[in-house]
């Protein structure tokens, strides 16, 4: 495995972790868990991300409180974490796919040698 995946791997692992302690602290504050579609969702991402949502009555959306509850919060957090491990997932496979196709760094950096051994063998005679 190259350095990289084993990075992503990391990556992805802590992304888990985060994401089950967040569920943990819904659990035990018996808060409840949003689905991906919940307005609450959309909305957050609108103020934070910039994405617009769906609004017919083209009514403003409303402000955010100046202080978060612990259910948005985690929420948002677990949103965050599922939509990043989807994009990690993403890359590991593009980068499992460009390994297959082209090899690794060592693989590629032999296969240079070679060549230039080939194209230059006045070079290593002893």
């Amino acid at each position: 495995m190259s350095s990289k995946l084993k990075l992503y791997d990391v990556a992805k692992s802590s992304s888990i972790e985060a994401l089950e302690d967040f569920e943990d602290i819904l659990r035990r504050e018996h808060l409840s868990r949003w689905t991906k579609s919940d307005p609450r969702l959309a909305n957050l991402r609108q103020i934070y991300e910039g994405y617009p949502i769906s609004n017919p009555s083209n009514s403003p959306n409303p402000p955010l409180p100046s202080r978060l509850s612990t259910e948005v919060v985690a929420n948002y957090m677990i949103d965050l974490l599922l939509r990043g491990g989807y994009l990690l997932d993403r890359q590991i496979n593009a980068v499992e796919e460009k390994h297959r196709l082209s090899g690794g760094y060592n693989e590629n950096l032999l296969r240079r040698r070679l060549e230039y051994r080939r194209s230059n063998p006045h070079e290593f005679r002893t």
